[in-house]
């Protein structure tokens, strides 16, 4: 069925320039409700002679854009493409366009009429400047929205030198809003996802300017490509460099809590992983772990971990889900979600089967998406209301 306005373009009750400011004003996808729980999602581009166009989407087997089958169909008579999925309408998802012209060159692109949202910019790259598709039933993100709509705090800049890793990373630190003396004892969050521009610190500011978060500092860890896919990987070194390095300088120069049940470790994907393993084994210095789609299937015997269709006596126990099995129940607190699309749920829903059984404070949540930044950015926000509510209540329920 094509979209009411796409019959409108095609038949000449609409010419392309109506078409094109419609698009500009209000944005896309086109959305229409076919039944109570599905949509027809139609995609537009205006892509040029001699170009195609498909679509990729963060949802499917692949960690990262995954291409939909088929090409975008011309509208006879104009410069537009249009692709229409019926998709569930509780979906929200990043995604890009493909287009490939006469030299057979890929260029990936956002959708041009749907712009990439302010914090776009992830620190694995392949998922940066990507449109974001919120269909009309989706879970709404209201601090993300708020966290968008206001200027970002300021962030210090500085680089930490480790001598346990031979390396480098750059570290940006935010300071909540208001005023601290020395003395104080701040909680705080270490992200080891982070970026310059990270939407955390302003998530942080739309709650505590709400009140319901208490002041917390938000501490973002820089994770080139290159040493993120070792470094996070439930590798010792790193974690004594955080515990070893990167706490006490962080002490020297912020006034930060020394109560591990004042510490966060958040990351998402392989940083999700990494947080998780952390916090098991150093239960004494973070006392809370923010793992938001976490690779739980990882183990270094296999490349891409255990996989889901593969019969689980078979492969070795994923490394964080064998040493939480392993360990004695630690004094730690564990936020988790994951998506519903996600190949990797699985693993998730594995974990929090372990971690519920051996009587830890977890809550688990699970998403309508796949392995996305479209989500994660706004259910941090869940997870701090979680790890650091203002008011005392009982923290086992978000």
């Amino acid at each position: 069925m094509a979209d009411p306005l796409v019959k409108k373009l095609s038949t000449g009750e609409w010419s392309p320039e109506r078409f094109r400011r419609h698009l500009e004003e209000t944005g896309a996808p086109l959305v229409e409700r076919v039944s109570a729980d599905e949509v027809e999602v139609t995609f537009v581009d205006e892509p040029g002679d001699d170009t195609t166009v498909t679509l990729s989407v963060v949802i499917g087997p692949r960690i990262g854009f995954n291409p939909i089958e088929g090409e975008f169909a011309p509208v006879a008579g104009t410069p537009f493409r249009v692709l229409t999925l019926r998709m569930r309408s509780d979906l929200r998802f990043s995604y890009v366009f493909a287009r490939r012209g006469p030299t057979g060159e890929d260029e990936r692109v956002p959708d041009p009429f749907n712009p990439p949202p302010r914090f776009s910019e992830c620190s694995v790259e392949r998922f940066s400047g990507a449109s974001v598709a919120m269909l009309p039933d989706a879970v709404p993100l209201p601090w993300l929205d708020q966290a968008e709509a206001r200027p970002a705090p300021a962030v210090e800049t500085a680089v930490l030198a480790s001598e346990l890793l031979g390396d480098e990373r750059r570290i940006w630190v935010s300071m909540p809003p208001g005023e601290f003396p020395e003395e104080s004892a701040l909680p705080f969050v270490i992200h080891l996802d982070g970026t310059p521009d990270h939407s955390a610190p302003s998530v942080r500011d739309a709650l505590v300017r709400a009140g319901l978060v208490r002041p917390c500092v938000m501490v973002l860890v820089g994770q080139p490509a290159p040493q993120r896919d070792k470094e996070l990987l439930c590798n010792p070194a790193f974690s004594q460099m955080l515990v070893q390095e990167l706490l006490p300088w962080l002490h020297h120069r912020y006034p930060l809590s020394r109560d591990p049940s004042d510490v966060a470790l958040a990351g998402e994907s392989f940083g999700g992983l990494c947080a998780g393993w952390t916090a098991l084994h150093h239960p004494t210095t973070f006392g809370n772990a923010i793992l938001q789609s976490p690779s739980c299937g990882y183990h270094p015997d296999l490349r891409w971990g255990t996989g889901s269709d593969e019969l689980l006596r078979r492969t070795p126990v994923p490394t964080l889900i064998a040493d939480y099995l392993a360990a004695k129940t630690a004094p730690i607190r564990i936020f988790h979600d994951v998506g519903e699309l996600e190949s990797s749920n699985t693993h998730s829903r594995w974990l929090d089967h372990v971690l519920t059984g051996k009587g830890y404070d977890t809550l688990y949540r699970e998403f309508a998406g796949g392995h996305d930044y479209a989500w994660w950015r706004g259910i941090f926000a869940d997870a701090l209301l979680w790890c650091f509510p203002l008011r005392s209540r009982d923290r086992s329920r978000a």
